[in-house]
């Protein structure tokens, strides 16, 4: 079968910008080529596709079986709003960005430093998450509301009007992309395809989807989020999870210099199956490593809660913080309708079995979380993919640094 092949991108010329790096500068600004609707992929490809949704389909019967998987949701999200904060260097601890995310729901002004610094994504992704179950087209007006939610600009203000660069952070740049009046027929176009007939498996269009947005990068900031906010969206749209509890974002982050190299890899070739494998990939085994996940929570919900009574509010505690593990006496409290005074008994008694730790030895409006679960959802190399585990055609290598144009 012949390859997968995207047309040719156009690239601009850049002048003027010395702060741009010089073999970057001499290549130019992509522009990239509207997407086909006649696309074929190799059978192999597909049945990558097809393995990964049958691991979505898998984690969310799983997840449905919880008691409460409300707190798994909110976790992941949390999960995903960490990784995409430290995108711009916004580092925060696990802990911290659960606890950001308690405090905001109960209305807190306490620590607006950790407020402000994952809060953004959170709205982002809770709006998003209701207008597309309500009905709503998942397309270029709604990816502009998310990123000026994000970034707190108007969405009617919200298109680059520069040029723009991929990469960084970890690794220098890896391409420009180009300003100008392309951008919006280019995500008109991007919305009729995300919501056209193009029969392709479900993982295989998003994965498309994906890419083309990174390339695009439509907005001057935060078009990696959007990215991943998407992503989720339309697993959630096209009814691959019901919730949002796979943290692809935790993935990328993880894999970010792997990713980046595939992002490019599909501008100099224009195969999208390579893509596409490495994302069904990262689908597949992002979504066996949740699914470890929510068993190994079980386990540990049933260790934690050994010798109490299951109808006991310290159960309940427990129950709870292991879909969210944190939690203060305000939310004891309102949750279980008991009194401040059994709610400090409550989390005494927690603190000294190990299922809670006060949060800053705080004496007075203390944080508990739960050390346990941190521990549990933090460790990557059991519950994220590893795309290092790849088919022949998936190159790990960094993208190589260009002292010429690598046009095709």
């Amino acid at each position: 079968m012949a390859e997968a092949l995207l047309p040719p991108g156009q690239w601009v010329p850049i002048t003027g910008r010395s702060d741009f790096p010089e073999s970057l500068r001499v290549e130019g600004a992509y522009i990239p080529p509207p997407l086909p609707r006649d696309l074929t992929l190799p059978p192999a490809t597909y049945r990558l596709a097809a393995r990964a949704e049958h691991a979505l389909g898998r984690l969310d019967e799983a997840a449905g079986r919880l008691a409460r998987c409300d707190g798994l949701v909110r976790s992941t999200q949390v999960r995903d709003a960490q990784s995409s904060a430290s995108l711009v260097g916004v580092n925060v601890s696990l802990t911290e960005a659960l606890i950001a995310n308690m405090l905001a729901g109960q209305g807190s002004t306490k620590r607006p430093d950790l407020l402000a610094k994952i809060t953004p994504y959170l709205r982002a992704h809770d709006h998003g998450l209701r207008l597309v179950r309500a009905g709503a087209r998942l397309d270029a007006t709604l990816i502009r509301e998310l990123s000026a939610i994000m970034t707190g600009r108007s969405s009617a203000e919200v298109l680059r009007t520069e040029h723009g660069r991929l990469g960084g952070g970890r690794t220098a740049p890896y391409m420009l992309t180009a300003m100008g009046p392309h951008l919006v027929p280019r995500l008109k176009e991007w919305s009729d395809w995300v919501h056209g007939d193009i029969r392709q498996p479900r993982v295989a269009h998003l994965a498309v989807a994906h890419y083309f947005l990174e390339v695009l990068q439509p907005f001057p900031t935060a078009n990696g989020h959007v990215a991943r906010v998407f992503s989720m969206l339309e697993m959630v749209r096209q009814k691959l999870l019901r919730n949002q509890i796979l943290p692809l974002s935790v993935w990328l982050d993880d894999e970010l210099d792997v990713y980046r190299c595939q992002i490019r890899a599909v501008v100099d070739t224009g195969r999208l199956d390579r893509w596409v494998d490495f994302f069904s990939i990262a689908i597949h085994d992002q979504a066996q490593a949740q699914l470890q996940m929510v068993y190994k929570l079980g386990e540990l919900g049933a260790e934690l809660s050994k010798g109490m009574s299951p109808s006991g509010t310290a159960a309940k505690v427990v129950a709870d913080v292991i879909g969210f593990p944190v939690i203060n006496h305000r939310e004891i409290q309102q949750r279980y309708g008991v009194s401040k005074k059994y709610a400090t008994e409550v989390t005494r008694r927690l603190v000294n079995s190990g299922a809670l730790t006060s949060w800053e030895s705080r004496k007075y409006d203390q944080v508990f979380y739960s050390e346990p679960v941190i521990k549990l959802l933090s460790l990557n190399n059991r519950t994220t993919a590893d795309v290092r585990r790849h088919p022949p055609g998936i190159s790990t290598d960094p993208p190589p640094s260009k002292d010429k144009p690598g046009k095709r």
